[in-house]
């Protein structure tokens, strides 16, 4: 790079020469001024070329998938993760969202709408923190332990993701950097892991939420007596404010079929005195109300979130 530097140089030079020679005695100091300017631009320019790609920041982030083994399961599932911008150059970890799709969608689904996108920009902006967001495959399982046919779509959500994004990943492996929300059956399946595994995530984002009744659940929710237990109107009921130690986002269209059973969802977490942030809003259950509240969600996730790490992880 030495000699093409040089040779830049040189060219710079001669066209100043050029310049010189042809300006007059009136105009010999502006000419000079403005033949110095031009060897000094095209130095840096030359100067800047020189730097390795390597150092310069990524502006937007990365979304990756990886497919790891569930033990759960008893067999390979894949999950898309969102890394943010800096994180291939850095050492910094980071606090994680996951968030779980509806009952038509797939771990493509949050993508689909925009959620990097989104990120990227309230990250660029200033307006939430770098963030890690995993968006697991959950086929359409509802998230649950399922009461009859031995699948624990419940425990592989909350703990084999979970451990393998803290384990491959630069997460901050603990409750109150951990957040969970989801759309529509993600919605549900949010609210009912953060309930049956306390102390795992310290927020919840329950958008479009379904709450199915007994007689409408699918039948791997068991019987009466399996469905309370994974039905979050009767888990709130028998635990009270005690069990719902994160922070709880609902929000709903006023078109959604689903938004009378939240609204007296939203009632009774009011009766039980659990706090939360309600909101209904104009909108119906679809992609196009979704994409158009990513940026909500995602302020209310990084205002749950505490982005405090150790100076050691600090890059």
């Amino acid at each position: 790079m030495g000699g093409k530097r040089l040779v830049g140089l040189a060219v710079a030079a001669a066209i100043a020469v050029a310049v010189l020679a042809r300006a007059d005695s009136a105009t010999t100091s502006s000419a000079v001024t403005s033949a110095t300017k031009m060897i000094t631009n095209v130095g840096a320019a030359l100067d800047l070329a020189r730097v390795p790609a390597s150092t310069v920041k990524s502006v937007t982030g990365q979304v990756e998938t990886r497919t790891f083994w569930s033990a759960s399961l008893g067999r390979t599932m894949p999950y898309n993760i969102y890394l943010p911008p800096g994180y291939a150059s850095g050492s910094r970890e980071y606090a994680t969202v996951y968030l779980l799709h509806g009952m038509s969608g797939s771990d493509r689904q949050w993508e689909d709408l925009g959620i990097a996108r989104a990120a990227d920009r309230l990250i660029a902006a200033g307006q939430i923190a770098p963030l890690i967001i995993v968006m697991p495959e959950g086929e359409s399982a509802y998230w649950v332990d399922h009461a009859t046919d031995g699948q624990k779509w419940g425990r592989y959500t909350a703990v084999d993701v979970v451990n393998d994004v803290d384990a491959n990943f630069r997460s901050i492996a603990r409750q109150r950097s951990r957040a969970i929300g989801g759309l529509s059956m993600g919605a549900h399946g949010a609210l009912q892991l953060a309930l049956n595994y306390p102390g795992e995530f310290t927020a919840v984002g329950a958008h479009s939420l379904v709450l199915r009744r007994f007689g409408s659940a699918p039948s791997y929710f068991g019987t009466a007596a399996d469905f309370a237990t994974r039905d979050p109107m009767q888990i709130v009921k028998r635990t009270g404010p005690g069990g719902c130690s994160f922070a709880l986002w609902i929000d709903i269209g006023a078109g959604d079929p689903w938004a009378s059973v939240a609204t007296q969802f939203d009632t009774e977490l009011t009766d039980l005195g659990i706090k939360h942030q309600w909101h209904l809003w104009a909108g119906d259950h679809s992609a196009a109300y979704w994409s158009a509240h990513l940026d909500d969600y995602l302020r209310f996730y990084d205002a749950s979130l505490s982005s405090r790490v150790p100076r050691s992880s600090l890059s």
